[in-house]
């Protein structure tokens, strides 16, 4: 995490550039927007490159606090915007143990937003510029009518250093792939069946603790075994558990997990 401590500090100095450096930024653009940078925005580009994971940024105009997930960690601070210039301080972020391609991610994530100085937002798409060229895109969430209407997002990933695994769920479309750089993802609609054994133990479960969860074992430390985690996304809430072993969730989410491997299992013999 000395990564994320080293980040923050370059993305708070950032921040403090000269009144001239922002009147620059604002310059560089040609399309002023009418829109408001409020609520929540889900990545789809970081630094020209498709964001699988769910990754947001969350602006609180009246407070001008910005938040986000970045991948294992959220994250906190705040903004300030001038014309279409922006400007990030304050940052800091949580401390969990994360596996090592959700530390590659935040690590960009991170050195990406320190570049920013600029803005366009039209039609519910922010683009987060370094003068003219865009670092981030991302598309604003729109909150759902009722708590029915949420989708509901599992995403599973264990690895080693020979080994990755990754799944993900969104509604009824499941996503897999043991390629650790994602060029090989394989995308599969669940049967009606699948899905309702899969919701029907999503609601025994209670997602808003499952980061409090102990690993029943701890093996990924010490040797080649493989770390698991499971990510858990319901409307604009992020949950996700800490390590552990690939094979040996805590109890309280292990008929999920077995569950979530299971299909994708029977999905990948067909």
């Amino acid at each position: 995490m000395k990564h994320i401590a080293i980040l923050i500090c370059v993305i708070i100095l950032k921040s403090c550039g000269s009144s001239q450096d922002m009147a620059s930024a604002a310059n560089t653009t040609d399309m002023i927007t009418n829109e408001t940078i409020s609520g929540t925005y889900t990545l789809e580009e970081l630094d020209t490159a498709n964001v699988t994971d769910e990754l947001t940024l969350e602006f609180d105009s009246k407070t001008n606090g910005v938040s986000g997930f970045a991948g294992c960690n959220r994250f906190f601070g705040t903004y300030s915007t001038n014309g279409n210039s922006i400007s990030f301080s304050e940052l800091g972020a949580t401390r969990m143990m994360c596996q090592d391609e959700a530390n590659k991610i935040e690590l960009k994530l991170f050195q990406t937003i320190a570049k920013v100085n600029s803005f366009e937002l039209s039609n519910g798409v922010l683009s987060l510029k370094n003068d003219n060229r865009v670092l981030i895109k991302a598309s604003q969430k729109m909150k759902p009518k009722s708590r029915q209407d949420e989708i509901i997002k599992i995403t599973y990933r264990a690895s080693t250093r020979g080994f990755y695994e990754g799944i993900w769920i969104e509604g009824n479309m499941l996503k897999y792939t043991n390629d650790r750089d994602l060029k090989e993802v394989y995308t599969h609609q669940l049967s009606d069946a699948q899905f309702s054994e899969l919701m029907a133990i999503y609601k025994d479960l209670d997602a808003k603790s499952i980061h409090l969860l102990e690993p029943p074992s701890k093996t990924f430390q010490y040797d080649a075994a493989a770390m698991a985690t499971l990510q858990i996304i319901q409307g604009e809430n992020t949950y996700i558990t800490h390590g552990f072993d690939h094979g040996n969730p805590p109890k309280s989410i292990s008929v999920l997990v077995n569950k979530v491997l299971s299909i994708k299992e029977t999905i990948a013999k067909e």
